[in-house]
């Protein structure tokens, strides 16, 4: 099947970057346009048009929390994960002014700038060498004053994908909420949220194939303290007209990729095993922090002493779309936090490289990025 890419790139299957963004599904554009022709009405207006919007967000927003597995969930409507992420950790923290919050390590930058925003109340949550959080770790960390624990259900640069029913019984024996990012997971593994002990899952529609600027909060059965003011909105909680087509599209892409998980998601491991097994082959002292088991498609190498980003910037000359687990921040480039989080050490946190793939990687672009980022690294190591 032929991909949207090949006006970016040398090849048309060279994007390996589905973690970041997976390309949106036809049918769910056709259905945000549908949508936001037919009923272009604001659903807080009492005339008809704006009712029509009205009655068509109820019944949206019922079928994606009856998809996601948890009909009797409440659904809050954001503009995407990073507000979702801070609705639920400001929201929680806001209306509990000496509570605290104990975050994981590998936890998004649209959760993990709470260390910054609430040093004195943030305890910092430390996964194992695997990159999982031992059921018992979270334990000496909670007290009286917890009034949140902030995890991924899996890692974005690793895809490590925690024990959420183990973790969530621990909160809930201590009375603590549990806030799960659930951006790399809804629509990619396995979810039936009706199964999970949270209080609050986060989720982003482009992640699984819808349009970008839609995202949520499925809350169980906990308060939040609205961060955006101007409307009564989503129950108070977020001011601001809804995304009636926005929630539309994002529900048929949902229903797409759920419905694609038990066939996508065995041949993506074996094209992630295919891409580990010959990059440890091909590539003297890489190291490989994802794991066979964690998010289909996903797959995270270190090399040691080369850095994450000019490994990027070649290989999108050569036709291919990879990540850096490292970033530049402050004029200097920064290691992956998550996979220093595993144990690793500076020098081979910079040199992350994320390899994500999806419903148009083929076996046969997935053995030529292989070989490309052979070929990249021989050449980076030579001139350094």
């Amino acid at each position: 099947m032929k991909g949207p890419f090949v006006r970016y790139f040398m090849t048309e299957d060279g994007y390996f970057d589905y973690a970041a963004s997976a390309p949106p599904f036809p049918e769910a554009l056709k259905r945000f346009e549908e949508v936001s022709l037919r009923e272009f009405g604001n659903p807080s207006s009492s005339h008809a048009g704006g009712q029509e919007a009205r009655k068509t967000l109820d019944a949206v927003r019922k079928a994606f929390l009856a998809r996601t597995g948890f009909a009797d969930g409440t659904l809050v409507l954001t503009s995407g994960a990073t507000e979702a992420n801070n609705l639920v950790i400001r929201g929680v923290l806001d209306a509990n002014p000496d509570g605290r919050l104990v975050l994981a390590a590998d936890a998004h930058p649209s959760a993990w700038f709470a260390k910054e925003l609430y040093p004195k109340r943030t305890d910092i949550l430390e996964p194992g060498p695997d990159g999982r959080i031992a059921a018992d770790r979270p334990a000496a960390l909670l007290s009286r004053k917890t009034a949140l624990v902030s995890i991924l259900h899996a890692g974005n640069e690793t895809g490590v994908i925690q024990d959420v029913k183990a973790l969530g019984a621990v909160c809930a024996k201590a009375g603590v909420k549990l806030h799960v990012d659930g951006v790399q997971a809804l629509g990619r593994i396995p979810v039936t949220l009706s199964e999970l002990p949270f209080s609050f899952y986060t989720f982003s529609a482009h992640k699984f194939g819808g349009p970008r600027g839609v995202g949520g909060v499925i809350i169980r059965d906990a308060a939040l303290r609205a961060q955006i003011a101007g409307g009564g909105q989503e129950k108070g909680l977020r001011g601001g007209t809804e995304n009636v087509a926005g929630l539309a599209a994002a529900l048929t892409a949902l229903d797409l990729s759920t419905r694609s998980v038990e066939t996508e998601g065995p041949r993506l491991r074996r094209l992630a095993s295919l891409v580990a097994d010959e990059i440890r082959a091909s590539i003297p002292g890489v190291l490989v922090n994802s794991s066979p088991d964690g998010v289909p498609g996903l797959v995270s190498v270190s090399v040691p002493d080369l850095i994450g980003e000019e490994i990027v910037v070649e290989m999108n000359l050569r036709g291919f779309a990879v990540s850096a687990g490292s970033a530049c921040g402050s004029g200097r480039m920064e290691p992956s936090r998550p996979v220093m989080a595993m144990g690793r050490t500076r020098a081979q946190a910079l040199g992350t490289v994320r390899i994500s793939m999806g419903r148009f990687t083929t076996e046969d672009a997935a053995r030529r990025l292989a070989v490309a980022l052979r070929q990249v690294v021989e050449k980076q190591k030579a001139l350094a």
